[in-house]
């Protein structure tokens, strides 16, 4: 029996690339999405045109509602579906500092960013017997800079979580974190972007998604490799 991945925000930039790179290495997919069905529904032909007999479900939940993931589990596990690993790489990414007043906007970005992880991770060790977990973190959360403040804080509170869930869930579930630098530009930015902020990064050029799916390859093959942080960034996290 083929076993699944679950990928959370898999419809676009690095989850959608991610789940493709799992479906080539014969992993059956189940493909979160939240309001990008559309994306999400070519994510699963892509990745059913592969030819090599492995299978996508859409698996639809809102991160900013109250979820119950022992029950998606659960039903999950009734359909003999045997999940393997999971992805968190569903993420918010909006600016804000210390001038924005109130909670909102850092409620929001802690939904999203963390909990939904900490509760899908606690939820999978539950119901199932032994798995991979990959958290998607940000190379940022070395730095203490403050145009991003809630979004940063959520990804340094993830990498906390990378770390004690390893140690709590060992030896049956191996959990670790991938921290991209410069592989895409943000939404409404393009290339050019990325690169001028390259010239300031120890390695001076961008990364591609082909590097993140290497790093995603090497947590999995790595049998002894538990807790610990991916940096993929061309050293940026170094300065």
């Amino acid at each position: 029996m083929k076993k699944y991945a679950l990928v959370a925000g898999s419809s676009d930039r690095i989850g959608k690339s991610v789940a493709v790179h799992l479906a080539s290495q014969g992993y059956n997919l189940l493909l979160h999405y939240n309001s990008s069905a559309e994306k999400a529904k070519k994510v699963k032909q892509e990745i059913e045109s592969l030819g090599n007999g492995v299978k996508a479900e859409l698996l639809h939940f809102d991160f900013l509602a109250d979820n119950d993931f022992d029950e998606i589990f659960a039903a999950l596990k009734a359909k003999n579906i045997i999940l393997d690993i999971l992805v968190n790489c569903a993420s918010d990414f909006v600016p804000s500092d210390f001038k924005i007043t109130g909670s909102e906007l850092l409620e929001k970005e802690f939904k999203i960013n963390f909990k939904n992880a900490y509760l899908l991770t606690k939820a999978f060790a539950r119901i199932y017997e032994s798995g991979n977990i990959i958290n998607f973190i940000d190379t940022k959360v070395t730095k203490n800079e403050t145009v991003h403040l809630d979004y940063i804080l959520s990804k340094k509170l993830l990498q906390e979580f990378t770390k004690i869930s390893a140690v709590e869930l060992a030896p049956n579930f191996r959990v670790n974190g991938i921290a991209p630098g410069l592989i895409l530009p943000p939404e409404g930015k393009d290339e050019n972007y990325v690169w001028n902020l390259a010239e300031n990064i120890p390695l001076k050029k961008i990364g591609n998604l082909g590097e993140i799916n290497k790093a995603v390859q090497f947590i999995l093959d790595s049998e002894f490799f538990t807790g610990q942080t991916l940096f993929i960034d061309g050293g940026e996290h170094l300065i």
